[in-house]
């Protein structure tokens, strides 16, 4: 395990939460690209069993969605989103179904679900790709922010 970088942090501690409980499973866009989501997702499929590994279409709404009812049959899934902006196409899954579902069934159903988001601007990408949204997503009830400053 190597977390001298945040692609190596990110990578081990998937495959280390991977290995640690069955019931975790991963939702991406790109996973069969050869760059395998900046390299975050590079040798899980070695690792752990395929079908524990999903790759999704080009619809954030509906990868969100798929997570969300993934979770609540008793998954813990992780999400990859390749830009925070993505996530605004999935904005009513994750603050009406994956943050409030806990509330509205009065703690009888939670939504064990991580959504990593790509934030911030770097490698090239435009200002559309540039934009920090997460205080956004940290205004939300039920939904809780990480941004780690050191990998």
């Amino acid at each position: 395990m190597e977390f001298n970088t945040y692609y190596n942090a990110i990578k081990d501690g998937r495959l280390l939460a991977a290995k640690k409980d069955s019931s975790v499973i991963f939702f991406a866009e790109g996973i069969t690209d050869p760059g395998k989501f900046f390299g975050t997702l590079e040798g899980l499929e070695k690792n752990i069993s395929r079908d524990r590994i999903i790759e999704m279409p080009i619809s954030e709404n509906a990868m969100v969605g798929i997570a969300i009812g993934a979770a609540l049959r008793g998954k813990r899934t992780v999400v990859s989103l390749q830009r925070v902006e993505f996530a605004l196409y999935a904005f009513e899954q994750i603050i009406n179904n994956a943050a409030k579902t806990s509330y509205i069934s009065r703690g009888k159903h939670n939504v064990p679900i991580v959504i990593r988001m790509v934030i911030g601007r770097g490698w090239g990408q435009g200002p559309e790709h540039g934009q920090s949204l997460e205080n956004i997503f940290s205004a939300i009830p039920g939904l809780k922010v990480v941004i780690p400053a050191f990998p």
